[in-house]
């Protein structure tokens, strides 16, 4: 219940905010540059902060101390950002954003599948919530911002980023804690902890996939303006958002039984093609109403994937460095992919049609697949070494 109850208000809040705060730039006057530039600071900034904050939770036990530091700092941050005037004032304090971001996904699906595992519970059970919380707070936010205007957005979810810190509370803290004095053999021996996921070669191998599957951020951008390109209206974009949260469920809750019975990396295979088959499909929609329908059940893939994939890589991570490879997942998924992807997929939109940002995405997708079904393979084979050994 405090799994849920946690993924349920992280989640709702991250509803509220994320799925308008481009549209409340916009409105406060800002280019398409100057957000771009928002995301590229952003991104440069997360790829360092990422793995040191984490590291430095992981190497002190200081995992819900980060995390409520970071919501109640964030929340400030997104209040200077309603006061500050012009895009030159809010870029460093945006900057400071994704700074204060980075622990926030890492550590709170390091302790909660922690939780889990503890207690012989379900994740995906608890991070089901989190779906919900979403869908709900997504959909009731977007009226209260039509009632009050979204000027006042980074001011309510600033205060609501601040409440969100109260929530750590429900997580429970590992059970290793470690004190260290601040000596440079100490400092430099945090440092040298940073390196050591990266000789797990299964994990490496792990991230290049994951690296090819983030590409499949571009469709979440793309696919919005695809439905305008139709000539769809606003609450169509709105439900876009908000089906394939709802069909995640089913698999949230299905994932763990399937991972039990097929393993881990299967299930986020499937997860990953299904998710990739429809973005092979849209390419043949030429409506708002089945572009909606469709891309609602890309949420069934990505139940699955977003379930699984945070356990293996739980599973690969020992109890000092839970959080590191959690942070270096996140960082591969969402940021270095970024900043790879999002030029290339710029340039093909712009030159040669949004289709080509489908099928890039989709092609991307299966070279993911393969990667991922090649260090299945590589396991296996491990596997059946050690059994002959022993």
């Amino acid at each position: 219940m405090r799994g849920a109850a946690y993924y349920a208000v992280f989640y709702a809040i991250i509803g509220s905010y994320f799925a308008y705060v481009n549209v409340a730039y916009i409105q406060r006057g800002l280019s398409g540059v100057q957000i771009g530039t928002f995301g590229l600071v952003g991104s440069l900034l997360a790829l360092i902060a990422g793995p040191l904050l984490t590291g430095l939770a992981d190497r002190r036990g200081w995992h819900r101390q980060v995390l409520i530091f970071s919501n109640l700092a964030y929340g400030l941050t997104l209040v200077g950002v309603y006061f500050a005037p012009t895009f030159r004032w809010m870029l460093p304090i945006v900057a400071m954003n994704a700074v204060l971001e980075t622990p926030f996904r890492p550590i709170s699906d390091s302790l909660v599948v922690r939780m889990a595992n503890k207690y012989h519970l379900d994740f995906g059970q608890m991070r089901v919530w989190g779906s919900i919380g979403f869908t709900v707070a997504c959909i009731f936010a977007g009226t209260i911002w039509d009632v009050i205007g979204l000027e006042y957005l980074f001011l309510v979810t600033g205060i609501l980023f601040g409440l969100r810190s109260l929530s750590v509370l429900l997580l429970e803290a590992p059970t290793h804690k470690k004190k260290e004095d601040g000596s440079p053999k100490k400092i430099f021996s945090g440092l040298k902890a940073l390196l050591l996921p990266f000789k797990d070669r299964y994990f490496v191998l792990f991230l290049i996939g994951t690296f090819f599957w983030g590409w499949n951020l571009g469709y979440y951008i793309y696919s919005s303006i695809y439905m305008d390109q139709m000539g769809g209206s606003n609450l169509m974009v709105g439900l876009m958002i908000a089906l394939p949260a709802v069909m995640e469920m089913p698999s949230l809750l299905i994932a763990d039984r399937l991972a039990k019975r097929f393993g881990l990396l299967p299930v986020y295979m499937a997860g990953i093609f299904e998710f990739s088959l429809i973005m092979v499909a849209v390419l043949f929609v030429k409506t708002p109403v089945v572009l909606v329908i469709l891309n609602g059940f890309r949420g069934i893939g990505y139940g699955l994937y977003i379930s699984v994939g945070i356990q293996f890589v739980d599973k690969r991570a020992s109890k000092e460095q839970m959080g590191l490879y959690q942070s270096l997942y996140n960082v591969v998924l969402f940021t270095i992919s970024t900043l790879v992807f999002m030029p290339f997929l710029g340039y093909l939109f712009d030159y040669h049609g949004i289709q080509w940002v489908f099928i890039a995405t989709a092609v991307a997708g299966g070279i993911a697949i393969l990667t991922f079904g090649v260090l299945h393979f590589m396991m296996l084979k491990e596997e059946k070494r050690n059994q002959v050994v022993q």
